[in-house]
């Protein structure tokens, strides 16, 4: 149904275009004649094509560059925040001698940290602490432990 609505705007927005440029080359024809009966320079004149193509290519890098702009890449972002982590619990082994028994200990209630321990998805980061060693990991885009596209520190 909504391939068949596109095609008819398109279909109408053709013909309208078509009009305008029938319209445009009577008035071109009516102005070369003036400008050539009292000797003026010949005006530029731009056809509602031209106008069209032009709207239509610039309108497409708007969109283009709208689209890379609020694209969220979630894997960089988890990445960031996986240093963040990383950062953060070397702080707490560097002031507390170790690393934290549980990953939301390195939150210390600070407001900006919410959302630290989720990634790009949304999914909370598996930490896990052995013999004075920790484990990082995102269970990334399908949201399961132990596949492919984990991103892990160790």
């Amino acid at each position: 149904m909504g391939e068949y609505i596109v095609r008819l705007i398109a279909d109408i927005a053709g013909t309208l275009l078509d009009v305008q440029q029938y319209f445009f080359k009577r008035k071109l024809k009516k102005r070369r004649k003036y400008e050539k009966e009292n000797k003026l320079p010949r005006k530029r004149m731009v056809s509602p094509k031209d106008r069209f193509i032009v709207l239509w290519a610039i309108t497409l890098v708007i969109v283009v560059i709208l689209i890379r702009f609020f694209q969220n890449d979630k894997e960089a972002i988890t990445k960031e925040k996986i240093n963040e982590i990383k950062e953060l619990l070397e702080k707490e082994k560097k002031v507390f001698g170790d690393y934290p028994e549980k990953l939301e200990t390195i939150k210390r209630n600070n407001p900006l940290r919410i959302d630290l321990l989720h990634d790009g998805w949304g999914n909370v980061f598996n930490y896990e602490l052995k013999e004075g060693y920790y484990t990082l990991i995102s269970y990334g885009k399908d949201g399961k432990l132990n596949t492919k596209d984990d991103i892990k520190l160790n």
